[in-house]
């Protein structure tokens, strides 16, 4: 007899704890597509030239222009392409849709690292939302300078990572 009530105390349990399982998140906020609105006339179709030529400094400023921002200690080159606003579907239990929201504002940014040649080391394109919870804590937004920082960082945390990898030149 107290085997069958402990088999139904587990069964009872289980039962509570999948329906808690389907129930739980509650709801659901799948990202919708983000618009874009350009900064410059840059697009990254543009910045092709540079995955493939490996180009000086000089090269990227001839073809791009001058740079929005240049970090010389970082020998980081940024090019903000677009603002982007992203929005956020409410599902709740998430299959039924009840409200929309806007994500935190964004900027997409490219960003190209330059060795100690001023030749292109690696390049990214990437959307930064300006949001941390960090500096929101202390009432301050981070930079791009910030940005440039932890995009540098992360090279040097992460020297596995072939997204990041640096390329290696020959001495000429």
């Amino acid at each position: 007899m107290t085997h069958l009530k402990t088999k139904r105390a587990f069964l009872a349990a289980g039962a509570f704890f999948a329906a808690g399982l389907i129930l739980w998140p509650g709801c659901a906020t799948p990202p919708l597509p983000a618009s874009r609105t350009p900064i410059s006339p840059l697009k990254r179709a543009d910045f092709s030239f540079v995955k493939e030529a490996n180009p000086t400094r000089d090269d990227v400023i001839a073809k791009l222009g001058q740079p929005d921002e240049y970090f010389p200690d970082l020998r980081v080159a940024c090019y903000k392409l677009n603002n982007i606003k992203r929005h956020r579907l409410v599902l709740l239990f998430g299959i039924l849709p009840v409200g929309a929201y806007q994500d935190a504002p964004g900027i997409e940014v490219a960003m190209i690292q330059f060795d100690d040649r001023d030749r292109e080391q690696r390049i990214q394109i990437k959307i930064y939302t300006g949001y941390n919870t960090l500096f929101a804590h202390y009432g301050r937004q981070p930079t791009l300078r910030f940005e440039a920082e932890q995009w540098v960082a992360k090279l040097a945390t992460h020297p596995l990572n072939t997204e990041t990898q640096p390329r290696h030149h020959d001495a000429q």
